[in-house]
């Protein structure tokens, strides 16, 4: 087993510096991890040290947040130079949630390759229950953040909010209360489900719980106009309900179709009037739920190649197949210093465990 820590160095980042890291050990020998880019530029490759010159390293690295612009890939492509001239054995591979973010990674001189991180999510958790009824015309599962846009959905007659409190700090206990107070004035009919705690602190649901209240709805909303790939728009499908977005940038539109989705303009009345039509197709959700896991295999055959070709690569005989080895989601949201801690350790933590 690999030991790293006595090679750390002067002028990394510290896990001071951001609250949470989504990272993972997929193999100690080869290294491979798998993590986020939350809070640094290469996620954990930004805060490994140099490891011995007899072993090689491989970094996959995926976007929290959308990246699809110039000046965002410029300023991965710096880092990642930097970071190789330093670390001339780590190998850093991209896997990005959109082709065009593949794209300009690319053109940029990036080995970057098309992943969806929500491939991962649990189909065995996310699925439709025959015996919950639905109540609401819609539901969405989103932090209440002002960049959510709660508001677009003002127009639906009945809608039910699942809700949480990232790590980034963007909310507040008094923000969120003025957020829920403010809408409810506005729409009676809309219901927010998730109590807070002694410190005013949402709770935050178990995804077995999160699914029972999707197939609650009949229509999942997404109604941001940027962010990451969004993974309650996975959810969503994989427990059959279609699927109602904004144009937007991320990711989360690699799993929707025209057959049971419709993107609509980021207003209350358009909204309110693209849940209705889909509603009232009644589209099976056995059939959404089909079609999606269609691509998200697709998705984690891919990546599952990607692990292997860089198990040949480092001269391993090992090899890693279908079914889906790997937990869901692989990553996990952890703190920084307990992440760096694993890794550094050889902590393999990606896999199922029985």
């Amino acid at each position: 087993m690999l030991r790293h820590r006595r090679y750390l160095r002067k002028g990394y980042p510290t896990a001071k510096s951001q609250p949470a890291l989504q990272a993972s050990l997929l193999s100690d020998d080869p290294f491979i991890s798998y993590s986020g880019m939350s809070g640094t530029p290469l996620g954990l490759a930004s805060h490994m040290p140099l490891l011995p010159r007899s072993h090689r390293a491989w970094f996959l690295i995926s976007p929290t947040w959308s990246i699809e612009n110039n000046s965002s890939v410029k300023t991965i492509r710096t880092y990642a130079v930097l970071h190789r001239l330093r670390n001339p054995r780590h190998a850093l591979i991209f896997l990005s949630n959109t082709q065009a973010e593949a794209d300009l990674l690319n053109q940029s001189g990036e080995a970057a390759v098309l992943h969806n991180k929500t491939s991962t999510t649990s189909e065995y958790t996310f699925r439709p229950l025959e015996d919950v009824p639905v109540e609401f015309d819609a539901i969405y599962n989103a932090q209440l953040a002002p960049w959510k846009r709660h508001d677009l959905s003002l127009g639906i007659e009945r809608c039910a909010f699942v809700f949480y409190r990232d790590s980034s700090g963007s909310s507040t206990t008094e923000t969120e209360r003025a957020r829920i107070a403010r809408h409810r004035e506005l729409a009676p009919g809309h219901v927010f489900i998730n109590e807070f705690d002694s410190t005013g602190k949402p709770v935050r649901l178990a995804p077995a719980q999160v699914n029972m209240h999707l197939n609650r709805a009949a229509v999942g909303i997404c109604l941001s106009e940027m962010e990451g790939p969004m993974f309650a728009s996975t959810e969503y499908l994989l427990a059959g309900l279609p699927v109602v977005t904004t144009p937007n940038q991320g990711g989360r539109d690699l799993y929707l179709d025209d057959g049971y989705s419709l993107t609509a303009p980021p207003d209350p009345r358009s909204i309110a009037e693209a849940v209705s039509a889909l509603k009232a197709r009644r589209i099976p959700r056995a059939y959404i739920r089909s079609q999606t896991l269609k691509r998200v295999e697709r998705d984690r055959g891919r990546f599952i190649d990607l692990v292997n070709a860089i198990f040949l690569e480092s001269g391993s005989l090992r090899r890693i197949a279908m079914p889906w080895p790997f937990r869901y989601p692989v990553m996990e949201w952890l703190p920084p210093h307990i992440a760096i801690d694993r890794s550094l350790s050889g902590t393999v933590d990606a896999f199922i465990t029985a």
